[in-house]
């Protein structure tokens, strides 16, 4: 009897704080002088996305906020809270010209700066789990396959324009810079200097309350 109170007490403890936690606030998209210090500003993406054939400005814009998700955990949290803004997520990465941006931002310096402040955020990444608090994001998943939009990635493949776009990219040489700059041995200069540079990991150090080992912080780079 008492192991049966004890589990009925400890079961509505855990209601009452999964309550609460649905009722923290996500922290609103206005922008702060914190977030655009951590801002990712896409240069190089939008330079490696040039790279493509039959491509223009308004092509990146429109891919834009979903490669943000691979650089924010709040966005990332939001499309994975959302059946349709996923399924339009994998919509967007299953292009061979986003993949390509994404394979070679993916191995720049400037990119592992990004994804380090990021994971040692306890701001970002608190709001970040605080959507999977929301009951209404299970409710969502629960009517996905009743959602038209669940299924754009499969109909996107029906497009003929889909297979022209993989055509295009496999005869592009840009295409397998990823691969073949492996073989250049410059390419390995400026990744290992920001492996070898303690700076390069002070994000983690304050998490943990470590003291700068070259006794300056890192300062925000441009991205």
């Amino acid at each position: 009897m008492k192991l049966i109170n004890k589990s009925i007490v400890w079961l509505a403890a855990s209601c009452i704080a999964l309550a609460a936690l649905s009722l923290i606030p996500v922290r609103a998209e206005t922008p702060t002088d914190r977030e655009q210090a951590m801002e990712h500003k896409f240069e190089k993406a939008e330079k490696y996305y040039g790279e493509c054939k039959n491509v223009s400005q308004g092509d990146f814009e429109t891919i834009r906020p979903y490669l943000k998700a691979f650089t924010d955990a709040e966005v990332m949290a939001e499309m994975m809270a959302d059946p349709a803004k996923l399924a339009k997520l994998m919509q967007v990465v299953n292009d061979p010209r986003t993949m390509h941006v994404m394979m070679k931002c993916s191995t720049e310096p400037v990119m592992w700066d990004t994804w380090m402040r990021g994971l040692s955020d306890p701001v970002k990444l608190m709001n970040a789990a605080a959507r999977f608090f929301n009951p209404m994001v299970y409710f969502k998943w629960a009517m996905a396959p009743m959602n038209p939009q669940m299924y754009a990635p499969m109909f996107s493949m029906m497009n003929p324009q889909y297979y022209v776009n993989w055509t295009n990219a496999i005869m592009n040489p840009a295409f397998h810079d990823p691969m073949t700059a492996l073989m250049n041995p410059n390419w390995y200069t400026p990744r290992l200097q920001w492996m070898m540079d303690p700076k390069s990991f002070q994000p983690m150090f304050n998490v943990f309350g470590l003291a700068d080992p070259a006794g300056v912080p890192q300062a925000a780079k441009q991205q």
